[in-house]
């Protein structure tokens, strides 16, 4: 047993603050409801607690960007709160005294303010929306005008998750092969840096010729030497170029259709748009929004300037009442599957569910595909990095088998 802090709220709305024994956290959540409580925060109690307190309100409550897992955490928080019967300015208050994060903590007073003086949420979360997606905050409307807000953060939560989740999954995936090629590189730049011009020094005082792999070696070792800031300079420049060619319409367009074109990776990044766009107008569609409205957002946060060109004669499709599948099968980006089973929805009028479990089913071939290409990458990565050091290797063996060759 474990003694825990905790904070809740009760029927009235009251903040209520206390200490309870318990096995973990859920058994004392478990209580909590059980006493009539609302649980808002469980956190296991320190004999220091104040010293603690003191000390972690300089790290906990520091300003730093807000990120999804906050905005995931208050979505749930404010959904409870709304199904506890909690008015809708209360509950944004109690969860603006709990936040640590003070950038976050100032979005939801002045949240809690504009509530107060009349705004509807949706409205409030807009001023924000470095903060709040555009997604996000037509969502909260259109739940809004429903009169079904909880319900539809709760799918809100869900699909962040989901979307969170494999962002996650992707990074997590390239740490290691990442990972092996810096060390990889490091150890042959290390090599060419420092280890080479030493055995050149030593080849080029006893004189002769030497083995052509070894020349050339010695060649790239010495231009990395010698012109090193003219590389870095050089990338660099590219890379700011680049930065900046891709901030253009035109740029971002060639740069996105260049991408679903790589062999191997294409079509990962075609299907990663696909289920993103499926999942987005899912949850739309599922929250209220009109039709029109959801796809003029889904395809602004495709994340791919050419799929999205492609794709927005759609909406004009649907506008003149063509209905959903037949643009989207003209537009070339859905697959004939896909198009076949959004058809099959829109007859039985489970758009919104169709949707959400083809963005499923393409999350699942993603997962499985990245998994594929990482194994394959992963053996490249370290078949690349055996050729060059066996290069470097080889061509010393060679230089010094031709120091035999040397008149004496």
């Amino acid at each position: 047993m474990a003694i825990f802090s905790y904070q809740a709220t009760d029927g009235a709305g009251k903040l209520v603050k206390g200490t309870l024994e318990a096995t973990d956290k859920t058994a004392l959540v478990d209580k909590l409801q059980e006493m009539g409580y609302f649980p808002i925060s469980v956190d296991k109690s320190r004999e220091d607690t104040k010293k603690g307190h003191s000390e972690g309100s300089f790290f906990s409550r520091r300003r730093r960007r807000v990120t999804g897992a906050d905005i995931v955490g208050f979505t749930q928080e404010l959904s409870g709160m709304l199904e506890a019967g909690l008015p809708l300015d209360r509950s944004i208050s109690i969860l603006a005294e709990l936040e640590r994060n003070e950038t976050f903590k100032e979005v939801l007073f002045d949240t809690y303010k504009g509530i107060q003086g009349g705004d509807s949420l949706a409205d409030c979360l807009e001023k924000h929306d470095t903060i709040f997606s555009e997604i996000y905050v037509n969502t909260v409307r259109a739940g809004e005008a429903g009169g079904s807000l909880e319900t539809v953060l709760v799918r809100l939560k869900k699909f962040m998750e989901v979307t969170q989740r494999i962002k996650d999954d992707i990074k997590s995936a390239l740490i290691y092969p990442l990972l092996l090629t810096l060390v990889g590189g490091g150890a042959v730049a290390v090599m060419l840096l420092f280890v080479i011009p030493r055995f050149s020094v030593v080849l080029n005082d006893m004189g002769g010729a030497m083995p052509l792999p070894t020349l050339i070696l010695m060649g790239i070792s010495d231009a990395l030497r010698s012109y090193w800031p003219v590389i870095v300079g050089l990338i660099i420049f590219l890379a700011i170029a680049i930065k900046y060619a891709i901030k253009t319409k035109e740029g971002r367009l060639k740069l996105d259709a260049f991408k679903i074109r790589i062999p191997l990776f294409g079509p990962v990044l075609r299907k990663a748009v696909v289920s993103r766009f499926s999942r987005t107008l899912g949850a739309l569609l599922q929250g209220g929004l009109p039709i029109i409205e959801a796809l003029n957002i889904s395809v602004k946060t495709m994340g791919n300037a050419s799929m999205s060109r492609a794709i927005g004669p759609v909406v004009d499709g649907v506008r003149r009442g063509r209905g959903l599948t037949v643009p989207l099968r003209e537009s070339g980006v859905f697959p004939e599957l896909a198009v076949h089973m959004l058809a099959v929805g829109e007859e039985t009028g489970r758009l919104d569910e169709t949707l959400l479990m083809l963005a499923d089913k393409y999350d699942r071939d993603i997962s499985v595909a990245i998994k594929r290409l990482l194994s394959l990458l992963e053996p490249v990565i370290i078949l690349f990095m055996a050729v060059v050091v066996g290069f470097i290797v080889i061509s010393l063996i060679l230089a010094v088998f031709s120091i035999n060759d040397l008149p004496m």
